[in-house]
């Protein structure tokens, strides 16, 4: 199987203690293209995803261990981190900050009703509220729908969130699409779905529970989803029944199965695996136990070849995890009981 190589660029020890990477995100660096299909479109306006090197940004969404639900952005660039405190503002036991970048700026979602949209120095965020628009006889998102901060990646204005309702065990089998215009300032909710089980191989008919959802990508006017099954129990403890990766309509029809499992329980063997997009063809695959057939280690997915690739870490960095990729960018980090150490790299080749 081939490989991908990174090198290190920079490597960054936080000050702060912090817990878990909970999703990132990358910065263009605001340079402005014509045409291309890496770009997006904000008013008249083409805004290039290239990640070049030189200025390039990295977020991270994290937490100080000494402050419960106490979240902070980290943005990592050649000067160093630049820390962004959310406060107590994002002190919501049910709602979580979900992280989105947009260009140059990025936004932050609090409690499905507004964003906090950082831009320039990331000083001083503009607050644009979110309007729950109206379907024919309903809101669009129902008073017991609960943001959930699982990565999302998005090319353009509509930005797919995940969400939970009716049981909260901070899993998410909702998602809705946000429409969010930068330039006007305004953002609405679009719609607010379940992914089709039945369109799955090994979903369970014995209960109503939707496929929980990893990970979201709106491309090309295409919506992606990873899912890790439906499972209610602790994948962690019994692993999961199936994982597969899907193109889905707006209304959570399956369109078209990219990747799909076998029945992970059926050899009596715990196993599982994680997805998450990235800003990149590449989908990371995250191994839930050392001891499965991946021997812990994470591959690659590329939803344009449909082939997986090992990752080859910089030399000392094999504890490292992969949570992002740019253009040749990428973001790694290690946590050991919190977040030691955080990496950019770059792309070496293919070997």
């Amino acid at each position: 199987m081939a490989a991908l190589k990174l090198s290190l660029i920079q490597k960054y020890k936080p000050e702060n203690a912090y817990t878990y990477v909970y999703s990132t995100g990358f910065l263009s660096g605001g340079s402005v293209v014509k045409q291309g299909a890496d770009s997006i479109e904000e008013g008249n306006a083409f805004i290039s995803h290239a990640c070049p090197e030189q200025g390039a940004r990295a977020l991270l969404l994290t937490r100080k261990e000494e402050v419960p639900r106490a979240y902070s952005v980290l943005a990592l660039s050649e000067t160093g981190i630049q820390e962004i405190e959310l406060g107590e503002d994002f002190l919501d036991r049910e709602n979580e900050p979900m992280l989105f970048s947009f260009g140059d700026s990025f936004g932050v979602i609090k409690a499905k009703k507004e964003i906090f949209y950082f831009t320039g120095d990331f000083s001083s965020p503009e607050i644009i509220p979110i309007k729950n628009g109206f379907l024919p006889f309903s809101k669009v998102l129902p008073d017991n729908a609960r943001v959930r901060y699982f990565q999302t990646v998005s090319d353009g204005r509509l930005v797919p969130v995940c969400f939970e309702k009716d049981v909260y065990y901070g899993l998410s089998r909702c998602f809705a699409l946000l429409d969010f215009d930068p330039v006007k300032k305004e953002a609405k909710w679009k719609c607010f779905s379940e992914i089709e089980k039945n369109a799955f191989t090994h979903h369970d008919d014995r209960t109503k529970d939707a496929p929980k959802i990893d990970s979201l990508k709106m491309e090309n006017d295409e919506l992606y989803a990873f899912t890790s099954g439906e499972s209610t129990g602790s994948v962690n403890k019994w692993g999961m029944d199936y994982y597969a990766l899907a193109k889905i309509s707006s209304e959570g029809k399956v369109k078209e199965k990219l990747l799909e499992s076998e029945q992970l329980k059926a050899g009596g063997k715990k196993s599982g695996v994680n997805g998450t997009f990235t800003h990149s063809d590449y989908l990371i695959l995250t191994p839930l136990f050392n001891n499965d057939d991946w021997k812990g280690k994470q591959k690659l997915f590329s939803l344009r070849t449909k082939e997986y690739l090992d990752i080859v870490m910089p030399r000392g960095m094999t504890k490292h995890s992969l949570y992002n990729i740019c253009g040749e960018l990428c973001l790694i980090a290690l946590y050991d009981r919190g977040l030691k150490e955080i990496g950019l790299c770059k792309i070496e080749g293919i070997e």
